[in-house]
């Protein structure tokens, strides 16, 4: 059976997306994993590199609102560029893989 260019752009990338879904579910990176996963807090201040450390959270959302809490108690809103990082906690490491 013969394939058009397009065709095997369309296989490409279903086997791209099929090797991520497995590789997050051998890596253990599931949602349901991430919620239950220990999180260093990272949040950073808009046009700056200054990094503040908020602390060990559990759960990729508590993470989240760590952040969203911190800007929103500087009154910053999402119009201005802070960012945040959560950074999964192992123990073989304090950041073993990064989230946002």
């Amino acid at each position: 059976m013969a394939v058009g260019i397009g065709g095997l752009a369309m296989l490409s990338k279903r086997s791209i997306l099929a090797a991520i879904a497995a590789g997050l579910l051998l890596s253990g990176c599931s949602e349901e994993n991430l919620e239950k996963a220990d999180f260093n807090a990272y949040f950073y201040y808009p046009n700056s590199q200054r990094e503040e450390y908020l602390g060990l959270v559990r759960g990729l959302s508590a993470c989240q609102s760590a952040a969203s809490n911190r800007a929103y108690s500087l009154r910053m809103d999402r119009s201005l560029p802070w960012s945040y990082i959560c950074c999964k906690k192992s123990s073989k490491s304090s950041c073993e893989s990064k989230h946002k």
